[in-house]
């Protein structure tokens, strides 16, 4: 869903625009559960295993709790690191767990078995491993799963990966590309003196050298902004939450709905991000900051570090209802580094 900033509402500002606000992640169909949630995701149900995939990725492993070389899979997720594995049931957790071990490992094809999980426990605990996953780019908005026809107990799930990382080669070659880019962006901000700067920093790269494009590749993923410097709100909340994880700032993906009637009465798909700093949690929106930045030709700061009361227009979906209530007023922008925009002080409507 598209919005435009129209104007400045404010006594001081009363300023007339036109460049647009965008509520994005539009391939993502609306939802009102988890019995008709798909994440966007395609499913194909079959009673026997899909043999169309790419045997250089296979995991066979028969044991919940073991890959396929034999290694334990990983079973304890820090709960402030990763927030959707901990609000996860137990069995939602033993998917996870095995569909991690296997993702960041190449693997498309992930068995499933000895979870003893249902539908619902694997849709959950896919959303789950990708909004705590910012890494795993290279998977595609697409997977299959085979199930018992009899107990509906799922025995494996295969993943469409980008055409980037169709072999392990490729793949290899694309995680070094995406880490050197990681890598050179984190080099070109800098020292920062402090968590929350380094959260400045890290935003405004991302509004200065990526472009909102709805038909950018790979938009969902992190790959679009930190290597192709185009993409989507999903594209920008993901390479925000991976930057800052990877200097040790806690940071979360945020999946919902825009929804207001003063931009338009409609819900439409969107995402943020939770931030920790200092023992509190702060919303922010990147994309909408970039946006009215680029709207109001200067760099403003309406969205950025927000409690959940002032973060207008942003509602949470299924699993981000469970994460931590965002009540930090701290290191709103305002209150720590001057003077901005104010949320409160913009008004939308539909872009055409």
């Amino acid at each position: 869903m598209k919005k435009r900033l129209i104007k400045l509402v404010s006594v001081l500002l009363m300023l007339a625009v036109v460049s647009g606000l965008c509520a994005c992640m539009d391939e993502f169909d609306d939802y009102d559960d988890y019995d008709d949630y798909d994440n966007g995701y395609e499913f194909d149900y079959d009673d026997e295993s899909d043999d169309e995939y790419d045997d250089e990725y296979d995991d066979e492993s028969d044991d919940p709790s073991e890959a396929a070389d034999g290694k334990d899979v990983s079973s304890d997720f820090d709960a402030d690191q990763y927030p959707y594995f901990a609000v996860l049931g137990s069995k939602e957790k033993d998917i996870y767990s095995l569909l991690y071990d296997g993702l960041s490992k190449g693997s498309k094809k992930i068995d499933c078995q000895k979870a003893n999980a249902n539908e619902e426990q694997l849709t959950k605990a896919i959303d789950a491993v990708l909004n705590d996953h910012a890494e795993l780019f290279w998977i595609d908005n697409q997977y299959e799963f085979t199930y018992d026809s009899d107990g509906g107990i799922i025995e494996d799930v295969t993943f469409d990966f980008f055409d980037f990382a169709s072999t392990s080669d490729k793949l290899n070659d694309a995680k070094a590309a995406f880490e050197k880019a990681a890598n050179d962006i984190l080099a070109g901000i800098g020292s920062q003196q402090s968590a929350v700067e380094y959260e400045r920093a890290i935003h405004d790269y991302i509004c200065k050298n990526t472009a909102y494009d709805e038909s950018a590749p790979y938009n969902q993923s992190a790959y679009s902004v930190i290597v192709l410097h185009k993409s989507v709100c999903a594209g920008y909340s993901k390479a925000f939450q991976y930057l800052l994880n990877k200097k040790g700032i806690t940071c979360y993906y945020i999946p919902g709905t825009t929804t207001d009637s003063n931009i338009g009465g409609e819900d439409g798909a969107h995402a943020w991000n939770i931030i920790y700093l200092d023992g509190e949690y702060y919303n922010v929106d990147v994309l909408w900051d970039d946006s009215a930045s680029e709207t109001l030709e200067e760099d403003v700061y309406p969205f950025f570090n927000l409690t959940d009361s002032a973060f207008l227009y942003h509602t949470r979906d299924n699993l981000a209802q469970s994460l931590p209530k965002c009540t930090g007023t701290k290191y709103k922008y305002s209150n720590y580094f001057g003077k901005t925009v104010e949320v409160e002080e913009l008004e939308f409507e539909d872009a055409a």
